[in-house]
């Protein structure tokens, strides 16, 4: 059986190389079949080769200018199913309103009300193997919303673990789309820890079940949905490195940065896979001083060593704990802090901003010259009327304080920044 495979193997190559012998003058193009059926054959002997696709995300509605990331699944002749998303060719049926990349991302080109702006796009496989997907591109308003569950699409969600909000958008051409959350604007009500983002992901962390309504906004269409969390089969949750092993025990250096994760179980009669919730947990020092951990943001769960000593850092969340104790290293003498460069004034105009660092400063003998703390002081601003602020650039070594001016005021304010004890000041003069 294996010679004659062989034998068919090199009777398909001899009869590609034999015809690109003959047909010689179009090397290009020759070369390139050449390839291609090599490609082929192998995919055939490995039992790999895709006999069925399905496009995944379509039906969606974009206004020009807008992108939307198409998938692809294939079954392959083995029976198993397989991501093949970078493995087509992606073409639109019309690309004055649509294109598609070779990654599957369509990007809306031109708003049309022709045929209620739908164009197709069609994924194919190098044994000509196709699935096709509708998009429409047009900028008509929604006329109604349909929220749903789409992980878990249906009953109660598991309290810290992530799940999926999207609706179904009916539009005033009539035109649907599926399984959406493009131009959503989503809120929850407040009385819930639940929170969610603007693609729809929702996630709570509190330790009974509890109820979460939903809403969600296109133009000047909205719908509402009630979603319950229970932590019912939450079974256990981990501290996690950044190499994804579970720790119980950390060694830092002052000023030294980590990034740690959570992951969570549930019940093995529910799930056995491993869930990460770095959106849901809450981290706290118990020990306050030693390290200073980033509690929201994209940068949630870095930790940055501040003191010598030992403390232990909680994780928390749905009722669940998991702790470790964070050994900090270092000898270290605090002399000074100071707001940017020291200067007792700073001056910015009505509406503009100013980006406040505070720097710790330590001692010659000390095994660190500074360190920006801005994160982990107390500021205060005496004149808030005059100004707004915000800390910014969380869990990074860029992070600060950043005051913005009022539109039409000016006048004076003082900010003071407190830390390990020591106050410094400046004054901001808004011209």
């Amino acid at each position: 059986m294996n010679l004659i495979k062989n034998l068919s193997k090199i009777s398909l190559l001899s009869i590609v190389i034999s015809s690109t012998l003959l047909t010689g003058c179009d090397s290009g193009n020759n070369s390139a079949e050449l390839a291609r059926a090599v490609e082929l054959e192998n995919l055939r002997a490995n039992g790999t080769i895709i006999e069925e696709v399905a496009i995944v995300n379509g039906q969606t509605r974009l206004r020009a200018g807008e992108t939307h990331q198409l998938s692809a699944t294939g079954l392959d002749s083995n029976g198993d199913t397989r991501d093949v998303t970078n493995e087509l060719t992606w073409t639109s049926s019309d690309n004055s309103i649509a294109t598609v990349n070779s990654r599957g991302l369509v990007s809306g080109i031109a708003n049309s009300d022709v045929n209620q702006g739908k164009v197709t796009i069609t994924g194919t496989t190098i044994n000509d193997m196709y699935g096709e997907a509708d998009i429409s591109v047009s900028d008509v308003k929604a006329t109604a919303i349909d929220l749903k569950q789409s992980n878990p699409a249906t009953g109660s969600i598991y309290t810290c673990i992530d799940a999926s909000i999207t609706g179904d958008v009916t539009y005033e051409d009539g035109y649907i789309s599926l399984n959406t959350v493009k131009n959503m604007s989503f809120s929850v009500d407040d009385t819930t820890t639940a929170n969610i983002s603007a693609d729809g992901i929702l996630y709570t962390s509190n330790a009974s079940v509890e109820n979460t309504t939903v809403s969600a906004m296109i133009d000047e269409t909205s719908d509402q949905l009630t979603v319950t969390a229970d932590p019912s089969s939450l079974e256990d949750i981990n501290i996690i490195l950044a190499d994804e092993e579970v720790t119980s025990i950390i060694s830092l250096n002052i000023g030294q940065r980590l990034q740690l994760n959570a992951q969570a179980t549930l019940v093995p009669e529910v799930s056995t896979d491993v869930f990460t919730i770095d959106n849901s947990v809450s981290w706290q020092e118990q020990s306050t001083g030693f390290i200073g951990v980033t509690n929201q943001g994209e940068m949630k769960g870095i930790i940055l060593a501040l003191e010598t000593g030992v403390t232990v850092l909680h994780a928390n969340c749905g009722g669940q704990e998991a702790t470790a104790t964070i050994q900090v290293n270092g000898e270290v003498t605090l002399e000074s802090v100071q707001i940017n460069d020291g200067a007792e004034t700073i001056a910015i105009a009505k509406n503009s901003s100013v980006e406040l660092t505070l720097t710790a400063n330590y001692s010659e003998e000390s095994s660190l010259s500074s360190l920006n703390v801005s994160e982990f002081t107390q500021w205060t601003v005496n004149g808030s009327s005059l100004a707004t602020a915000e800390l910014i650039s969380l869990g990074t070594k860029q992070a600060n304080y950043k005051l913005t001016a009022a539109e039409d005021v000016t006048g004076e304010l003082i900010v003071s920044a407190t830390y390990d004890g020591i106050t410094s000041s400046v004054i901001i003069t808004i011209d």
